[in-house]
């Protein structure tokens, strides 16, 4: 009869111990699935060794489908960035990057700093500079371009010559 009585409590207790499980579990999961996820700055490297592979097919895997691209001023949407990738990247050579600063959670990730380039083909072997900054966004659990910043190196306009009077 004492049995009858405890069976509700060994029911209760194996229900929770069972709830408990399922959301071990869970958790577990979870954490596989952002293993399995990788570092932002892995995706960041190979969008940069994309861009110096002359790659526009990959550089579009990696840019989400909403992205946008501020450039000297101009906003681009998805369709010109595709177009930018297609014309500009083959003229680009060793495109080299210089993060200052960085930052990543679970679902932003962004990196801004210096750049630098040549441009094949230029008999004058220059080197072009400036800033960028790009943000990524974990989406169907890979990283992806949501927004580019890019700007050319101002030249430096001002004079150390003062003018006799």
């Amino acid at each position: 009869m004492k049995l009858l009585k405890l069976l509700p409590v060994f029911a209760l207790l194996l229900f929770v111990s069972c709830g408990d499980h399922e959301k071990e579990t869970d958790d577990m999961d979870d954490m596989a699935q952002q293993a399995e996820v990788r570092d932002p700055a892995d995706a960041n490297k190979q969008w940069i060794d994309a861009w110096n592979r002359n790659n526009p097919q990959e550089l579009d895997t990696l840019t989400s489908a909403d992205a946008v691209l501020y450039m000297e001023g101009e906003t681009m949407n998805t369709d010109s960035i595709r177009s930018w990738y297609n014309n500009v990247a083959p003229m680009m050579k060793d495109l080299k990057t210089s993060p200052e600063v960085e930052y990543a959670n679970q679902e932003v990730a962004y990196e801004a700093g210096t750049y630098s380039h040549g441009i094949k083909n230029d008999s004058l072997e220059g080197t072009y500079e400036g800033t960028y900054t790009f943000i990524w966004k974990k989406m169907d659990n890979d990283w992806k371009i949501q927004v580019m910043n890019i700007a050319g190196k101002d030249e430096d306009t001002t004079s150390t010559d003062i003018e006799e009077e």
